[in-house]
């Protein structure tokens, strides 16, 4: 049963019970016509509490309505708070979705530009490898001087 289906059983049963209050009201007889015959007069002992009411569980009148009414607002409030909770999470995985995809393009911007350097260097490297006109050569080695022959203790 949904919850519009329990308010309106609810408001149904409201208005029966208030139509059955107005009629028992038109029913009887205004208060200032009936006569005292009908009034109970009690003595109370101002020092004694009054007895608690037993609480037997059993709703009837006002406190039935009371009781679903307030049953009633709590299941509608339990569903709103699940939609905000929806409606939030919705919100966060767009953003963390948005934000991913921002860090892929990003990523992929850096791989490009590592692809370039790489072609970069490796280019520099073959150009300093390769001396003008001698591509068959790795590279020159140059014998220094050894000056230093007879300055050292042997």
């Amino acid at each position: 049963m949904s919850i519009r289906d329990e308010i309106r059983e609810l408001c149904i049963a409201h208005d029966r019970f208030m139509a059955e209050q107005e009629s028992d009201a038109i029913q009887r007889p205004p208060v200032c016509e009936s006569d005292d015959a009908g009034l109970v007069y009690k003595t109370h002992d101002n020092n004694e509490p009054a007895p608690a009411a037993a609480d037997d569980g059993d709703w009837s009148g006002w406190e039935a309505w009371l009781r679903a009414h307030l049953d009633n607002e709590r299941a509608v409030f339990t569903e709103a708070l699940a939609e905000v909770i929806s409606e939030l999470r919705k919100e966060w995985r767009a953003e963390h979705a948005q934000a991913l995809t921002e860090l892929a393009r990003k990523f992929a911007d850096l791989r490009a530009e590592n692809a370039e350097l790489k072609g970069m260097l490796a280019a520099t490297l073959t150009l300093l490898g390769q001396h003008a006109g001698d591509s068959t050569k790795a590279a020159n080695v140059v014998d220094l001087p050894n000056w230093r022959r007879g300055h050292g203790a042997a």
